[in-house]
């Protein structure tokens, strides 16, 4: 008998695996229908998952732990057999912004320190003259989006929600609120930026791997009482999205899976958006396209505890969480490997360009460096 599974997703390409398994039967052959239902905020996603709506969800994994540990209005236990992915985000800046921190580097654009170096000098000078903070969004709270804007900032000494204003914009907004000038950029993941980019109103300054590699992003959650009791459809999902992953790993797999999400994405995503997205080439500017290094592949989905320390440190970091041993174990409970198919090896633990190296044995030592980090007296 077929089971049919309601799940939650946002319209970003690491959404993929979703689309591939109902799409190419890997979830049929698991017994599994799946309605998949396209949101446009992840507070929607989360609550949804939370009261039932939604069997499962494409979900940014630091929301699924912030949940777990009791942070962010909504205290409902999720658990994730598997990750959808790894890296895919890009930090995009307006025109006028652009042009600015081209004026102000001193060096190669390309290096994180050097934009972030130059941005604290558009800011010194914003202040000196009594110009309105810039603004950045970020798409939730509990996201690497959010994470990787402040590690950028904090490389220049710029102080978040002090010398530059942060907010919450859902995805598919934050192409206009960049043409409207109520952002001066954002971290989005994949299509987003490259929307920007083709509507002329913004650049990528950096991709996400520029700051951060294999860094953790969406997770396929459950609610913990749900997956207790329907293990077993659990366990066929995670199969399936499995086996599609295997699938999209597959190089004579890649042109279906482009014309797949190309068809599933927003009114203009078209192909060739899609294929850089994948592709190792990286084109920021005079493109409409640029790689965010997203991977698909059977090692970026897997649930990976250190993955779940790593982005409970960057909680802490931000002020949304205390350190405390017994966090930390309940973050790592979030991800659970048993419940989905067995072995396979996680990848890396994220490296981030500071070279400040993460362990998942000392979180506090890591957490002291990050921190040491962001006290320098800024070089503006």
């Amino acid at each position: 008998m077929t089971k049919r599974l309601r799940i939650g997703y946002m319209p970003l390409t690491d959404a993929a695996l979703l689309h591939v398994a109902a799409a190419r039967g890997f979830a049929a052959a698991q017994g599994l229908e799946l309605d998949l239902v396209r949101e446009t905020s992840w507070a929607n996603v989360r609550d949804k998952l939370a009261i039932g709506h939604f069997d499962a969800a494409h979900l940014l994994a630091p929301a699924a732990i912030a949940s777990a540990i009791g942070i962010g209005h909504m205290d409902v236990p999720f658990v994730a057999p598997l990750a959808l992915g790894l890296n895919g985000n890009a930090v995009t800046v307006s025109l006028p912004l652009y042009e600015a921190l081209r004026k102000e580097a001193l060096g190669d654009l390309a290096d994180p320190r050097i934009t972030a170096t130059a941005l604290a000098r558009v800011v010194a000078k914003r202040r000196a003259t009594g110009q309105d903070p810039l603004t950045f969004g970020h798409v939730f709270p509990f996201s690497t989006h959010h994470y990787q804007l402040r590690l950028w900032l904090r490389a220049g000494g710029i102080a978040a929600d002090e010398d530059i204003r942060l907010i919450v914009v859902p995805p598919p907004f934050m192409i206009e609120t960049l043409r409207k000038g109520q952002v001066d950029g954002f971290c989005v993941g994949a299509p987003w930026s490259s929307l920007a980019v083709a509507a002329g109103v913004g650049v990528i300054v950096h991709t996400g791997v520029d700051l951060v590699r294999n860094c953790p992003e969406k997770v396929l959650a459950f609610r913990a009482d749900f997956a207790e009791t329907r293990a077993e459809e659990v366990h066929a999902l995670a199969t399936a999205i499995h086996d599609a992953s295997l699938w999209a790993a597959d190089a004579a797999s890649k042109p279906e899976l482009v014309s797949l999400l190309a068809a599933v994405a927003d009114y203009g995503v078209t192909t060739d958006t899609i294929a850089h997205i994948l592709s190792a080439d990286v084109q920021r500017t005079g493109s409409p396209v640029a790689t965010m290094g997203l991977r698909l592949d059977p090692k970026a989905i897997v649930a990976d505890g250190s993955h779940a320390l790593w982005l409970y440190a960057h909680m802490v970091a931000a002020g949304q969480a205390s350190f405390d041993p017994g966090l930390a174990d309940a973050a790592v409970a979030v991800y659970r490997p048993d419940l989905g198919p067995p072995g396979g090896s996680p990848a890396d633990v994220p490296e981030t360009f500071d070279s400040i190296l993460f362990s998942p044995d000392d979180i506090s030592t890591y957490l002291g460096k990050l921190v040491s980090a962001g006290r320098h007296e800024p070089s503006w």
